[in-house]
């Protein structure tokens, strides 16, 4: 990946930027495909028929719902990006529009403008954060089910998490904590080394190689095997749809 990066000398050209994507595109096909493997390891019977060599179209079922997911949650981002820019500008407008009217001089009342731009932006950002998580969570057990050969039952998932989703997502975020531990301290260490100059050593890109790896690893033994568990749990629907 490190390779593949382009330079950020001018002139910037989006061309540039093809092998890296594809490059990420396989990675996360790949990733994708351990992850399947783990919650089958844990969901299955190793002996069964259903946990024999996973099927091409049962793969790519998985990969779109993964990648279909993020693409939600990005979603999720950009429109909670958008009613931010809409609510300063109907701010700026009323602003302009009292100014004209009603004589306010908005030049008086700098501080107050300074405060409530940011406050906005606050609120905008965890509101957009936590419907992000409340959908994520409430869909959390879909892609557990499509990887054991389920379908795409949205909305027996979301009847199973109905008046769980606190649970589920305390649950997943207790499980990586050891994760996210490890990916502090690799960013903390990383910000040290450039302020003391030595990104440039070939030892940091060794260090940051396989602890890069251990660390996605990492989040790879805990999350589907946490996924397992919670679909175990909870997917009460899902589970007798499949039996059907």
């Amino acid at each position: 990946m490190n390779a593949l990066r382009p330079d950020r000398t001018p002139p910037f050209r989006l061309l540039t930027y093809v092998p890296l994507g594809v490059f990420a595109l396989m990675d996360s096909a790949l990733f994708a495909l351990l992850i399947m493997h783990a919650i089958r390891f844990v969901l299955l019977d190793n002996d069964s028929t259903n946990a024999q060599p996973i099927s091409v179209p049962n793969y790519w079922r998985f990969l779109g719902c993964t990648w279909g997911l993020a693409i939600l949650a990005l979603m999720l981002v950009c429109l909670a990006t958008m009613l931010f820019c809409l609510a300063m500008a109907l701010y700026v407008g009323l602003m302009i529009w009292l100014a004209h009217t009603a004589n306010i001089v908005i030049a008086q009342h700098p501080a107050e403008v300074r405060i409530l731009i940011p406050v906005v932006g606050a609120g905008l950002v965890l509101f957009s954060g936590g419907v992000t998580c409340f959908v994520l969570t409430r869909l959390s057990l879909l892609h557990t089910h499509v990887a054991i050969g389920g379908t795409l039952r949205i909305r027996d998932v979301w009847t199973d998490t109905r008046g769980h989703c606190w649970s589920i997502w305390l649950i997943q975020w207790c499980a990586g904590l050891p994760t996210l531990a490890a990916w502090a301290l690799v960013a903390a260490w990383e910000l040290a080394s450039r302020r003391q100059g030595l990104a440039s050593l070939s030892t940091l890109n060794t260090f940051n190689a396989p602890t890069t790896a251990l660390s996605a690893f990492g989040a790879l033994y805990v999350s589907a095997p946490c996924s397992a568990w919670l679909y175990r749990r909870y997917a009460t629907t899902l589970k007798a749809s499949t039996a059907h």
